[in-house]
């Protein structure tokens, strides 16, 4: 998609990589049945690696997928990692199937797959989740200023709502508000959405 193919996404995640992790990150874990009995967590756009790090540390198996091939280097074992993390490097929308998994995981990249691409893997997605599983992901409002563009999916609620439709929604957040996308100007309207499968 142009707006993916415009960005350098290997410097981009180079300097987002001393972030923390995501909070989310806690909640979906919290929500799939806390530590007890870790499993596994696929990540769409593992970005800078922290998120998924963290879910290892946690103690879960992460399948993390990026087109970024130089984000292998920072998705490494060390000693504070009782789970392990596999890296995907691949285009999202090429994997016909992915592994089944208790937690989907995903912040500020379903909606760059691309109105026509989302769908599918957003299907692929679902089937991957047992009965009880969790989503947690970041899907672009329909007031995003990427909105004009036709290479991304930017959604209206009901139209979000109607993809959790098999789902039990935990908790919503919504950013709407002016920003910054590298060195640009940007209102960003992102739904963050934690939701439990019910069958």
């Amino acid at each position: 998609m142009d707006t993916a193919e415009k960005v350098d996404w290997a410097a981009l995640n180079a300097h987002a990589a001393g972030r923390p992790a995501r909070r989310l990150v806690t909640k979906a874990i919290t929500a799939a049945g806390g530590e007890r009995s870790p499993g596994v967590v696929l990540e769409i756009g593992a970005g800078a690696g922290a998120d998924a790090l963290q879910f290892a540390r946690r103690g879960w198996m992460v399948h993390a997928y990026d087109s970024d091939d130089t984000l292998a280097a920072r998705l490494v074992e060390n000693e504070r990692m009782s789970g392990t993390v596999h890296f995907h490097h691949t285009d999202i929308t090429d994997v016909q199937q992915f592994p089944t998994a208790q937690i989907v995981y995903s912040t500020y990249t379903l909606g760059l797959l691309g109105p026509d691409a989302l769908p599918r893997v957003w299907d692929r997605l679902v089937a991957a989740l047992p009965r009880g599983g969790v989503m947690a992901v970041d899907l672009f409002g329909e007031n995003d200023s990427w909105a004009e563009r036709p290479d991304v999916a930017t959604l209206p609620l009901p139209q979000i709502d109607a993809m959790f439709r098999d789902f039990h929604i935990i908790d919503r957040t919504v950013r709407d508000e002016d920003g910054r996308f590298l060195a640009d100007k940007k209102h960003w309207h992102v739904i963050t959405t934690l939701a439990r499968k019910l069958r």
